[in-house]
């Protein structure tokens, strides 16, 4: 019979392997985190430097927290609950009034950072590395996104982001990035209506996978999208507006505000409609063939994270235009408004990266036997730089002099009630505690 002798020494050689291992992958996304932070910071610097409040951002999630505390945590907005937000607000009560805005925006743009690092992670390591860096550079580079960039208010975009790529992520056996993905789903279940339409692409993994893993996951997104969808039902909290749909006006919506301004740029689009009214109608709809041809197309040969990824924006896009709330102004038609470029374009960050996706993969993808398809994604790409160059760097911030108001708050007596001005045109009331 064989004795195997055990060393402590081996033992301890594998602990600091590990260690070491550990030591360099917190290193990288470390420094991923840093780049990213960089570039989000030049598109719109003024968000860190010269920080104020956006709309919601300071109207309700910073002065509900202020005037209400913890309470605030189950007060609806929009029709749905906005925890993540809610607790943001009460975080920026820790700091200085005048720096609230600045934690506030901090806080958004980590979470607009945490799907990069985990697209770059091992978790998809079945995905080529420079193909994921190429998609993560433009995901931070993406063009007609700027209203959902560096604010709180749509926060919620990024983090339902975050819960798909977890749930089509690999399972990771570290308890850190388990905690991370029952986090970030509670988040996103709780955070707006976008965390209830991932509870079909949860069961269909599930139907695919038959593991473990998704089954906990479907398991803690089930109560939490329950109380969420009773929230939406029963809160009467959504402001009513009239839809005005129509055919020309959504192929003004997805030929001129999807796949024309992903490719060529909100300011393309803005010179496009400004100038050129009498050439819009054929423009969008040349632009909406050709993008519907391409999803439509890696919907029917791509792989299969490809085809969730389309069909959750293709339903994510459906459920907003049977609602959508484009401005708060009047009672204008919300579809005629939608088709205003720049208006209401966070409706459009899913649709814009299914494009995407669907495009890098038709140019990538190696087991196509016809090259029609990758020249045709490659004959679209090129236009690219466009957007990215004309969309890079947002416009900043009317200055309201909110560091003024805030001094004047911060030394008002108590009770006393001040209104802030915020962008866009809005207003904060506070009353002084």
């Amino acid at each position: 019979m064989a004795v195997t002798s055990w060393s402590p020494h081996l033992s301890t050689d594998s602990e600091m392997d590990r260690n070491l291992t550990r030591g360099r992958d917190l290193a990288m996304h470390a420094a991923i985190f840093l780049i990213a932070f960089l570039l989000l910071f030049a598109r719109r610097p003024d968000a860190i430097l010269h920080a104020q409040f956006y709309a919601e951002d300071g109207a309700y999630f910073y002065s509900d927290a202020y005037q209400f505390g913890w309470r605030c945590l189950l007060m609806p907005y929009g029709g749905y609950l906005s925890t993540l937000l809610r607790l943001i607000g009460l975080l920026a009560q820790l700091v200085p009034f005048g720096l609230a805005p600045l934690v506030m925006n901090l806080c958004a743009i980590a979470i607009q950072i945490l799907p990069v690092n985990l697209f770059l992670s091992a978790r998809f390591k079945a995905i080529s590395y420079n193909v994921r860096m190429f998609a993560s550079l433009l995901y931070l580079a993406i063009p007609n996104a700027f209203e959902i960039h560096a604010n709180t208010t749509n926060i919620q975009w990024h983090l339902a982001l975050l819960a798909l790529l977890v749930l089509l992520s690999q399972a990771e056996a570290a308890k850190a990035w388990r905690y991370f993905d029952y986090a970030v789903l509670f988040f996103a279940l709780l955070d707006g209506p976008l965390g209830i339409l991932l509870v079909p692409i949860a069961a269909f993994l599930l139907w695919v996978r038959r593991d473990r893993r998704t089954a906990l996951a479907l398991g803690v997104m089930i109560p939490f999208a329950v109380v969420q969808s009773l929230f939406i039902l029963f809160s009467n909290s959504r402001r009513p507006a009239p839809n005005g749909a129509s055919l020309e006006r959504l192929t003004g919506i997805l030929g001129g505000q999807i796949f024309f301004s992903a490719i060529f740029g909100l300011r393309s689009f803005i010179r496009l409609f400004v100038s050129h009214l009498h050439w819009l109608p054929l423009i969008e709809t040349v632009a909406l063939v050709i993008g519907l041809a391409i999803m439509l197309y890696a919907f029917r040969f791509g792989p299969m994270e490809l085809k969730v990824l389309v069909f959750y924006a293709a339903i994510g896009l459906t459920f907003a235009l049977i609602h959508p709330i484009a401005s708060f102004a009047g009672e204008q038609e919300q579809w005629a408004l939608l088709q205003v470029p720049g208006c209401g374009n966070r409706y459009y960050f899913f649709p814009m990266l299914a494009f995407f996706a669907s495009l890098i993969w038709m140019l990538m993808d190696s087991a196509c036997k016809s090259k029609v398809p990758r020249y045709a994604a490659l004959a679209v790409l090129l236009f690219l730089p466009v957007g990215i160059c004309r969309d890079w760097q947002y416009k900043p911030f009317i200055d309201m002099n909110f560091q003024d108001a805030a001094t004047a708050f911060e030394g008002a007596p108590p009770g006393t009630t001040i209104s802030i001005p915020i962008n866009p045109n809005w207003h904060m009331r506070l009353t002084k505690h």
